[in-house]
């Protein structure tokens, strides 16, 4: 955990357009930013289990105890799409396998976004993974707490993916989805959920020969499955309900392709 990585810097696009920053916003609460960072950015723990560990989002605005000031973009974005942060040092419990394919545009909005925000002052919470969180990832069952192991940190970035209901797009938005149903897709146990979150459904289409396109939009929207049964936490429909019609068709075509 104490590892290292060398990233080289992408140089990240510049937005300032109402359009631009409201994009911005739709992009950090549909790809469930806010689940670890707060609604505001501002940080919160969100897992506290004394045998997984304590495990906080960083404050993402400029305020007290925030890391907004102290970054450029571009250390925003590997920071984002490579699991790692200042000085090399691998950011703990940080998703970043969800959002290493994500374009330069979408990084560069999200940022964009983040930096028109209110400054909020809250000291960073506590990151302490527990003795069960540090077993689970020494055996290789909890590998996103050190997600920059796991992703090519040479890749080339794109500079944009035009949004079509395409099963190249449903995969880049899908991407989102592989923290808590796995890199598969076939569900299972959440990564470092203390023992009493249910599992990830299979989300391929063997998980999903109940739904229709219209039935799996409708639960995404909604938080209701076809059978009228709601979706429990930590399932993030309120987060993906913000997804566009046309990301959600990529989608569903993606996850019918698997």
């Amino acid at each position: 955990m104490g590892k290292t990585f060398t990233v080289n810097e992408t140089r990240i696009p510049k937005f300032n357009s109402p359009q631009d920053l409201l994009e911005g916003k739709r992009l950090y609460q549909s790809r469930g930013c806010g689940d670890c960072h707060d609604v505001d950015g501002s940080g919160k723990t969100f897992i506290n289990d004394p045998a997984i560990g304590t495990i906080s989002g960083a404050n993402l605005t400029a305020g007290i105890g925030g890391i907004l000031k102290d970054r450029s973009d571009e250390e925003l974005a590997i920071a984002i799409r490579h699991g790692v942060g200042k000085n090399g040092r691998a950011l703990i419990f940080m998703p970043s396998t969800d959002f290493q394919g994500m374009t330069n545009e979408d990084v560069g909005k999200l940022i964009a976004y983040l930096r028109s925000t209110p400054a909020v002052n809250k000291e960073q919470g506590e990151i302490k993974p527990g003795p069960l969180g540090r077993f689970l990832y020494l055996i290789g069952e909890i590998p996103i707490l050190v997600s920059a192991e796991q992703i090519d940190h040479d890749v080339k970035h794109l500079e944009n993916l035009k949004p079509t209901v395409s099963l190249e797009y449903g995969k880049y938005v899908a991407a989102t989805c592989t923290g808590c149903h796995g890199m598969k897709l076939v569900g299972g146990p959440i990564q470092g959920a203390p023992p009493e979150w249910p599992h990830a459904q299979n989300i391929t289409k063997v998980g999903l020969t109940h739904y229709s396109e219209n039935s799996f939009i409708q639960a995404i929207r909604t938080g209701k499955r076809p059978d009228g049964s709601e979706m429990k936490f930590p399932m993030p429909w309120q987060s993906l309900s913000k997804l566009t019609d046309t990301e959600l068709k990529a989608v569903w075509m993606y996850l019918q392709s698997i």
